[in-house]
């Protein structure tokens, strides 16, 4: 039965074929056809394979990059600003290298404090800064609320030799210089031991933020809201919400600078605050970097201040000159001789 069935199946294609002709659209022709048309589909689909993980992978990079200008507008978020003392007045100001903008509080009037550390980390527009700095625990959210560490070098803004060398960049006295380092314009290095013990008040619980800390006990009286951001050290966040680390601009001698600390522990008699530095530490440890500026004053918001003069006095002052002037000429007009004007110029 098969085998007749095959037979019929042959005459019917002999009978296509005479009725046909030499067609070049057989059916084997059209077979091969088919089998192009599969090779052509088979390589359009991977193709689309391709460009669809082509696709897929440019889709990620823009994730990624996305992701890193998120990263790089993440700036925008002031989780420090959460620690202020609402009790205070703030004021702010924007870094021009970058948009961010920072709280700062006034001190006595002559002295200006940010209230949150530097959080700068353009490290190409500022080499200086590559591989010389890090977020607390490798999150943008600790830098946000606790700013970056920085190494000496990074936070003096020179170059990363100077945490192996001697750096004699720096002016002024010893005891209170005056150097912008990774400062804002218009802003200086904040803090050295000068300033602790001699020009603010010797309240250190004033100077820590009310939350934050593990112990309790913190008034941010004076509104500098100090967190416990650690430090950075071989490749390891030490301390990251128990003590406050900082670079000073005293010490920068060869390989070890001046690394502040602002720590609280509880002892025998409860809670105890310390602030010191210490000169012996790597230049190449991370810290945070605090800066200040002075609020320039003027004499005349003093009434019994010397050195104000009023624009009356200066009037005063500028009439009365006229007037001796007027004296003056009328002596000379009075034949005063040579001799005595002579000896009035020595004078």
């Amino acid at each position: 039965m098969k085998i007749k069935i095959s037979l019929s199946v042959l005459l019917l294609m002999g009978l296509f074929v005479i009725a046909c002709g030499d067609d070049s659209s057989s059916s084997p022709v059209s077979e091969e056809t088919s089998s192009s048309e599969e090779v052509v589909s088979s390589s359009f689909e991977k193709s689309s394979s391709s460009v669809q993980s082509s696709s897929s992978i440019e889709s990620s990079s823009e994730e990624s990059s996305s992701s890193l200008e998120s990263s790089s507008s993440y700036v925008e978020k002031h989780l420090a600003w959460d620690y202020l003392n609402p009790a205070l007045s703030y004021g702010e100001f924007t870094d021009g290298r970058d948009g961010r903008v920072y709280k700062y509080v006034d001190y006595e009037g002559y002295i200006r404090l940010m209230a949150e550390n530097l959080n700068y980390a353009d490290s190409v527009s500022n080499p200086n800064l590559l591989g010389s700095s890090w977020c607390p625990n490798n999150s943008l959210d600790s830098c946000s609320k606790y700013g970056r560490l920085y190494t000496w070098a990074a936070a003096m803004n020179a170059e990363p030799k100077y945490n192996y060398e001697k750096f004699d960049g720096r002016k002024g006295n010893e005891y209170f210089m005056e150097y912008q380092g990774l400062c804002p314009d218009g802003w200086l290095m904040y803090i050295n031991d000068f300033m602790w013990k001699n020009i603010l008040p010797h309240k250190d619980l004033g100077y820590c933020a009310q939350e934050g800390w593990p112990l309790p006990g913190c008034t941010n009286e004076f509104g500098f809201s100090v967190l416990p951001g650690g430090y950075y050290e071989n490749g390891e966040f030490k301390d990251v919400g128990k003590n406050y680390y900082y670079w000073s601009l005293q010490g920068g001698d060869k390989e070890t600078g001046g690394f502040g600390a602002f720590l609280i522990t509880e002892g025998n008699y409860g809670i105890s605050t310390a602030r010191n530095i210490n000169f012996t530490k790597a230049k190449t440890l991370g810290a945070t970097v605090r800066c200040y500026q002075l609020i320039p004053v003027d004499p005349c918001d003093d009434p019994e201040n010397p050195y104000c003069q009023s624009s009356s006095s200066v009037s005063e002052e500028s009439g009365s000159s006229s007037a001796s002037e007027n004296d003056d000429s009328g002596e000379e007009d009075g034949g005063s001789s040579s001799e005595d004007q002579g000896e009035f110029v020595e004078e």
